[in-house]
């Protein structure tokens, strides 16, 4: 297994303690992903946290991936704004989220990936060395 595979497994344990900040920020963006893959943007919006989503948006941002990082806050905004009231503004709404976070990444993980290897190969600082 090569270093930055490794590196991408360390990230998916949520009980791995993340000393350096692309391990974090690789941690955070692969949890709102998982969630998004398994329930659409929308679905990730409203189960992660605000730190985790804060966590998230900034973790997309590090490694490159504006459109995705803005459409989760933009979506959280309006998740926050819409009325409770209209049953139809979620529907719309996970509809729009969908469609951005498609536009955003539109190989889901092979897109977070390669900004990822690329971010690594930049800066490897910034990810725990890997124990062999």
């Amino acid at each position: 297994m090569t270093d930055p595979d490794e590196i991408w497994n360390r990230a998916c344990d949520p009980f791995a303690p993340f000393t350096h900040p692309g391990d974090a920020a690789l941690a955070a963006v692969l949890l709102c992903h998982g969630m998004a893959m398994n329930g659409g943007l929308l679905h990730a919006v409203e189960g992660l946290e605000p730190d985790q989503r804060e966590r998230a948006v900034a973790g997309f941002r590090l490694l490159g991936l504006d459109a995705a990082a803005t459409a989760v806050e933009d979506i959280a905004r309006s998740k926050d704004a819409r009325a409770a009231d209209d049953p139809g503004a979620d529907d719309d709404l996970e509809e729009e989220a969908n469609r951005r976070y498609d536009e955003a990444l539109p190989e889901w993980d092979a897109t977070i990936e390669r900004a990822f290897r690329a971010d690594l190969a930049s800066h490897p600082e910034a990810y725990a060395p890997v124990e062999r």
